[in-house]
Parts: C-alpha cells; sequence; structure tokens
C-alpha cells in the first residue's frame, strides 16, 4: 500500500518536474523564428533580449561573462523566486539566484533603452504591451551567469507560461552580438533575422489614442526591406508616420534643468496642431510647448531634471495624447562603474538637478569604512578636468546610507552643489592624493 501510494506521489509530481526540467534550448536566431515570444507588435520580448545580449560577452569556451550585476539592479534586473518552478532548482540557494528583467510598468525598468519600451509607451491599456521577461541564472562561485532564458505572462495574467519559456545558448548570444557588431542598424537586422511580424495589425489600433480624432487607417503596413532591414511607418490620414521613428527625449541642459527634445513628427499631426508637454507622475504638466509646424528641435524648460520625467506629444488642446516618450532615469541610463579590487561600485545620478553618486557596496565587504577609510568622490563638470581641477567631493565614508530592499547590496548616496550637466563625471580615489583612480563614471550625456 504504501509502495502504490509512492508512486501516486511520483506521478502526480512528474509533470511538474518534467515542466521545470526540460526547458527547450534555442541555438540559433532561426530558431527564434518558430517561437511565439515577442513576435507581435506591441510584445517586446525580442527587444529586450537583443538589448541584454548586448550586455553578455561568450567567451571560447562557452563562458557567459556579463557587463552588468543583476543583483546589484542592473537595468531593473530583480530577485526572481520562481516559486512557479517554471526553471530548474538552484544548486545553492544562499550563493545564487534567478533575476528576472522586463517588467516596464516598473521605475527600476527605465534604464532600459528606448528601443526596448517604446511599444508600450505607445499602446495604453494593450494587454500584450508587458508580457515578456528575461531571465538569468547566477553563478555560486564566480560572476559568471550559468543559464538565460525567455519567458512570458500568460495574456492578462501575472502568471508565467512554461509552454512559452526556453534556453537562450550561448551560441545563439553570440549570433546576436555578431549582428550588433556587424550592423549599424542591429535592432533592425536582428528583427528582421528573427521574422518579427512587421504586419502586427494591434499596431493599428494603438499607433495613436483610440479615442483620437486622427484615425489610423493603416498604422500596421510596417514592411522591413531585406537589404537595409530598416523599419517602415504607419499610415495617418494618408500621410506616412513613422511611428517608431518618432523622437520624444528628456535631457539635461547646462545647469540642470529638463530639456525637451523631439524630431520626425509627421506632417499630419503638425497640420491639425499638436503640443509637447513634460510630466511627473501627476496628471498636469509641468511645462508645454505647442510646436507650430516643427516637426524637429530642442526646448529648455525650468524643471529641475529628476527620475520619471516624460515627454508626451498631446493634441494641441491637450485632451489626447498621441504618444509618450521613455520615462527619465536618474542615472542616464549607465549602470555603476566596479571600484577596482573591491566588492563596491560607483554611479552617478541626478537629484532635483545636481550630480549625485551612489555607491553600491556588498553585503559581505563588511569592513568596507576600514580599507577606504581615505577614499572620496570627486565631482567634474567636464570629464576632461583634472584630477584635482574637481568642483566638490565627499569621503566615501559619510555617504548616507538608503533605505533599500538590495538582498545582495548596501547603497550609500550623496547629493553634491554640481549642476548636473553633459559632460558631467564621477571619480572614485582610494586615498587623499590623485593618483589612485579606481573607478569613473562614463560622462553625462548630451
Amino acid at each position: 500500500m504504501e509502495r502504490k501510494a509512492l508512486l501516486c506521489v511520483f506521478f502526480l509530481l512528474l509533470p511538474l518536474a518534467l515542466v521545470s526540467a526540460d526547458i527547450p534550448v534555442l541555438n540559433s536566431i532561426e530558431d527564434l523564428r518558430n517561437i511565439e515570444f515577442g513576435h507581435r507588435f506591441p510584445r517586446h520580448g525580442l527587444m529586450l533580449l537583443h538589448f541584454v545580449s548586448g550586455g553578455i560577452y561568450v567567451d571560447n569556451n562557452d563562458a557567459l561573462i556579463p557587463t552588468f550585476l543583476p543583483e546589484r539592479g542592473d537595468w531593473g534586473f530583480h530577485h526572481f523566486n520562481n516559486y512557479e518552478e517554471v526553471f530548474p532548482p538552484l544548486q545553492d540557494q544562499n550563493r545564487q539566484g534567478y533575476y528576472a528583467v522586463g517588467n516596464i510598468n516598473t521605475p527600476t525598468a527605465y534604464p532600459l533603452d528606448p528601443y526596448v519600451t517604446r511599444s508600450y509607451y505607445l499602446t495604453r491599456g494593450n494587454l500584450e504591451r508587458n508580457m515578456d521577461r528575461l531571465v538569468v541564472r547566477t553563478s555560486p562561485n564566480s560572476p559568471l551567469l550559468e543559464a538565460v532564458y525567455i519567458t512570458q505572462h500568460y495574456r492578462g495574467s501575472s502568471e508565467y507560461d512554461p509552454n512559452n519559456t526556453y534556453q537562450i545558448s550561448p551560441n545563439l548570444l553570440r549570433e546576436i552580438r555578431t549582428v550588433m557588431h556587424n550592423r549599424v542598424d542591429s535592432v533592425h537586422a536582428f528583427l528582421y533575422a528573427a521574422s518579427y511580424d512587421v504586419d502586427s495589425r494591434s499596431f493599428t489600433r494603438n499607433c495613436f489614442a483610440t479615442d483620437s480624432t486622427y484615425k489610423v487607417e493603416d498604422a500596421g503596413r510596417m514592411t522591413l526591406n531585406e537589404s537595409t532591414a530598416i523599419m517602415k511607418g504607419a499610415v495617418v490620414n494618408d500621410h506616412h508616420t513613422e511611428c517608431y521613428a518618432v523622437v520624444l527625449q528628456v535631457k539635461s541642459t547646462e545647469s540642470g534643468y529638463a530639456r525637451l527634445r523631439w524630431a520626425n513628427v509627421p506632417d499630419s499631426l503638425l497640420d491639425e496642431g499638436v503640443m509637447l508637454a513634460l510630466f511627473n507622475n501627476a496628471k498636469n504638466p509641468l511645462s508645454s510647448l505647442y510646436l507650430d509646424k516643427r516637426s524637429y528641435g530642442t526646448y529648455d524648460t525650468n524643471q529641475y531634471l529628476n527620475h520619471g520625467l516624460q515627454v508626451k506629444l498631446l493634441s494641441k488642446d491637450g485632451s489626447v495624447v498621441f504618444m509618450s516618450g521613455p520615462q527619465y532615469d536618474d542615472a542616464d541610463r549607465k549602470v555603476p562603474v566596479g571600484i577596482e579590487g573591491y566588492d563596491a561600485s560607483l554611479q552617478l545620478y541626478t537629484k532635483d538637478g545636481y550630480a549625485c553618486a551612489r555607491l553600491f557596496i556588498k553585503k559581505t565587504f563588511t569592513d568596507w569604512k576600514t580599507y577606504f577609510k581615505y577614499s572620496w568622490v570627486g565631482f567634474y563638470s567636464n570629464h576632461n578636468d583634472a584630477s584635482d581641477s574637481y568642483y566638490t567631493y565627499k569621503y566615501a565614508i559619510y555617504f548616507t546610507k538608503q533605505d533599500d530592499a538590495n538582498e545582495k547590496y548596501d547603497i550609500y548616496s550623496y547629493e553634491s552643489s554640481l549642476s548636473i550637466q553633459p559632460g558631467a563625471q564621477a571619480q572614485f580615489f582610494l586615498t587623499k592624493n590623485y593618483n589612485q583612480i579606481l573607478a569613473e563614471t562614463k560622462p553625462w550625456e548630451r
């Protein structure tokens, strides 16, 4: 009787075990062509895979070497509990983990490149715009990744779909990186090679707001020219509108204020009258500008540069949102840079238009204040300035600890008196002199 009971339990658990252990492996871009994942507008999965692949180097032994740290939260990676057992059990629960990225409906996703998030902001209310995820498994003994997976939610659900879950082989990652290095238009070339469905009819309904008086007649009629792999646009009022070509950005002025940048606004909308507006999380705009006949340009506002700012293209009375740009990332979409020789890293960011810095200290680096007793961070208005020409500085041990739920890192920050501006940089010095620079951030973008 006991034997029969054990067999019964075994067979009940068998399907679950097979689902979590026997995940299909995709070995080439050609393998991507025959799966559902991310192939229709406004799905973003293929763009997400392309983006993350650019941050994973594959060596001759198929080792996966990331230029980002998922456990640090780079690009919005967060701990994935695997409660549904979609993926194989971890060998070491304390020293390795699963980390997921791709949920655009969260401020931690702002660092993702706009080409990953664009379809999300074009399709308010669409149940397919935020389904796709990429998951990595970290190694217990090294900074390498053990595996990379793609998966998706069921439509309209937060549950994961094991039947649309795949492992990405080192060879496929290598192939995507080859496309990235050999093609200027690598995103479009990759989408074409992976058979992205450019005739997705949902684009027709969602290129603009569904209650708009500007009817999208054939916005799904996007095509790819095989030789150039350039994505073409939609038709609005019999005028070609390259929806994916419209640029709506928030950038920095020389004094830490938000600069609006726009380009490729279609004539059909300019003729009717449109305006740009800058928003935070509130409903009312912080600043606005009527475009008249200007299809491109910049506009400097009097609003301090902050996390989450977003520029939107509106009807002239402000009642209709045609499209939205990406929400602004306070770190300029740059991952932290490692402090050479230590389990710590440095990140430049902005708050209220000022240059600020974060120190990420790994929790296992418990005596960091002893090693960094005389370490300091210098703030520079221009990355070409000499090391002793800093605008201001702060000793690392006097940075303020932040309330953060990161399981692997403690985060410390300092808000300087330097206005954030293009070319600004933060540098980490080990001692009081200027000859031991252990980290320097990438210059702030224009």
